[in-house]
């Protein structure tokens, strides 16, 4: 499979118009995270790079922390090592002034490149790498995800369900049946409660939908203490230490689990990212392939509340790079139009409006719809320099109200507190 996606995807990117000055490198080096979404870019479009271009291509996969860590220390200490970084929308803050301005890069590149597209990008997706400081774009997105509900219809329709639930209350009914019916094996609705980089992300689009927000990062107001902040985390807390409609062992879940868990028919709904639909839906290993249905976030108390989280991964060229040009070849290559769908196959969410409205992805891939639903309110989270500090902070209060250590009103104060050192630390409030 890997050899035929490689073959298509050189048939389509075609023969490269010119070529680069002299001191093509042997060798480009790539840092990202850990997650499992890469593998088309693995497995068959860096295979393909390779046998057009000659080079090889390294990916170094790390755990998010330790790749924030390791791109703090080279991009601020001057190294020039890395060719590519893949960048989160929430470290734009603090990286993007290490990073080359993409529509310049674009520029220089257009003769080689006429059909790349920036503009078929959308705007809402192009923002999250907007340097704002600087007033430049800093990433190509490849990785467009937002929050919607998945769930099993069957399952429902048995438990006596007709449609699927739109307002928080209908979901909690809906969850508590569910997860009767599953008998101690099913549970009504999966989420990732382990305290790590998927908790925040995971409780997002319920505190969006209740109406909740996190803090302004240009006054340092903080908002998580409001009512509407602390309903949120209490209702979604009360669903694992109070009405135990959630596995318990999701403590222990993050990304991975929470497909590997749907996977095995752990839960009956979820309210997880786009993309793991197709894992869940199209995996031949998945026990519940076949039997998903997809429609937006419930809201609190209306539907017209429905509010999820607007985030992804782009690549982006360092400043400091030393194969420069040949990382920019390469960001070209994997984000353009033809790799950008033939990453559906293997769980990723592409950020391309041409390969999102196609006809024939909306009909192969049903998550498609909800998730431009979902879109048109997504929220993407703060990029001041301050968040990944203020996140550490609210995956512990999230943790203390899943696991009943402490009301969410007390958690979110605590919360706030912190936020509160950080700011007047760093001389943000």
């Amino acid at each position: 499979m890997a050899s035929a996606a490689a073959g298509f995807g050189l048939a389509a990117i075609g023969a490269p118009r010119r070529s680069y000055a002299q001191g093509k490198p042997a060798k480009l080096l790539v840092v990202g995270d850990s997650a499992p979404w890469k593998g088309t870019i693995i497995q068959d479009a860096i295979p393909a790079f390779t046998k057009q271009h000659g080079i090889e291509v390294e990916y170094t996969q790390l755990p998010n922390e330790a790749m924030v860590t390791r791109m703090k220390a080279e991009l601020m200490g001057g190294s020039n090592t890395i060719d590519v970084i893949q960048l989160g929308a929430s470290q734009v803050g603090w990286m993007g002034p290490y990073l080359e301005d993409v529509q310049e890069l674009i520029k220089k590149t257009a003769d080689k490149h006429p059909d790349f597209n920036w503009g078929d990008f959308p705007e809402g997706v192009k923002q999250l790498y907007l340097h704002e400081k600087e007033k430049r774009y800093v990433g190509v997105p490849y990785r467009s995800t937002t929050y919607i509900l998945h769930y099993q219809k069957e399952l429902l329709e048995q438990a006596g369900i007709a449609k699927p639930p739109q307002t928080f209350p209908e979901l909690l009914e809906a969850a508590a049946a569910l997860t009767k019916q599953g008998n101690g094996t099913r549970f009504g609705i999966g989420t990732c409660a382990r305290q790590g980089g998927a908790i925040v992300d995971h409780f997002l689009p319920w505190l969006r939908s209740a109406g909740g927000d996190l803090y302004d990062p240009q006054t340092g107001e903080i908002f998580v203490t409001r009512p509407e902040a602390i309903e949120a985390l209490q209702f979604y807390g009360d669903l694992l230490a109070k009405h135990k409609v959630v596995p318990p062992d999701a403590v222990t879940w993050e990304w991975d689990e929470i497909i590997a868990n749907g996977q095995n028919d752990r839960y009956a709904m979820a309210v997880t990212v786009n993309a793991s639909a197709t894992p869940l839906n199209r995996n031949p290993s998945s026990k519940t392939a076949g039997k998903w249905s997809w429609t937006v976030v419930p809201g609190m108390n209306t539907p017209e509340q429905s509010k999820s989280l607007n985030g992804g991964w782009a690549f982006a060229v360092p400043k400091d790079a030393k194969n420069k040009e040949w990382a920019w070849e390469f960001v070209q290559h994997i984000t353009g139009p033809e790799w950008s769908r033939r990453s559906m196959e293997k769980g990723n969410a592409p950020a391309r409006q041409s390969v999102l409205n196609d006809p024939k992805v909306i009909q192969e891939y049903g998550w498609a719809p909800a998730s431009a639903a979902s879109l048109k309110t997504a929220v993407m989270n703060p990029r001041d320099p301050n968040w990944g500090a203020f996140e550490q902070h609210l995956r512990s209060g999230i943790s203390q109200a899943m696991l009943g250590q402490t009301t969410a009103k007390q958690a979110m104060e605590n919360v706030a507190s912190n936020w509160k050192r950080v700011m007047v630390r760093t001389g943000q409030n």
